[in-house]
């Protein structure tokens, strides 16, 4: 899991496979078009991680329905793992009926496996709903990382 510290830029593509349903022209937004029953969940199509000094920006782009969703975030390279999440969030945020926010993201070790983990604080209700996802590391940290988060508003997705 060292190589998460890695200083070099990342670009991860999470498939080889054309995504010749996405547009790309920006025309729609996707908070103004709610899921439908049924719909399928967000697809992660590429993290890119761009590190400069004691900096580091994170993009996370998304497929759904033709759609492209983009979210970005920057801060503190020691903090490379929230910073991933919160790009992913961004992405993801049109798409849900309330604010989100990123309570915590770490990697851990857990029964000799390597996990992302993500909570994630949605306001709205009162008290607040709290929603945890989790991916396994498959030696991919950003992947895993984004799949956390995604994990977490699986179902909130879905209603």
């Amino acid at each position: 899991m060292d190589d998460h510290n890695d200083s070099r830029d990342h670009l991860r593509l999470a498939s080889s496979r054309p995504l010749s349903l996405i547009d790309g022209s920006g025309e729609s937004d996707p908070a103004d078009e709610p899921l439908a029953y049924g719909t399928p969940r967000p697809a992660l199509t590429s993290i890119a991680v761009k590190v400069d000094g004691d900096r580091i920006e994170a993009t996370a782009t998304l497929a759904l329905n033709g759609r492209v969703l983009t979210g970005q975030s920057m801060g503190d390279v020691g903090d490379r793992t929230a910073i991933i999440a919160s790009a992913t969030l961004g992405a993801v945020s049109g798409l849900l009926d309330s604010e989100a926010a990123l309570e915590t993201a770490e990697l851990l070790d857990v029964g000799g496996h390597s996990i992302a983990i993500s909570i994630l604080r949605l306001d709205s209700e009162d008290p607040a709903e709290i929603l945890v996802g989790s991916a396994i590391i498959r030696g991919d940290v950003e992947d895993a990382t984004a799949r956390s988060v995604l994990s977490a508003l699986n179902r909130r997705l879905s209603r």
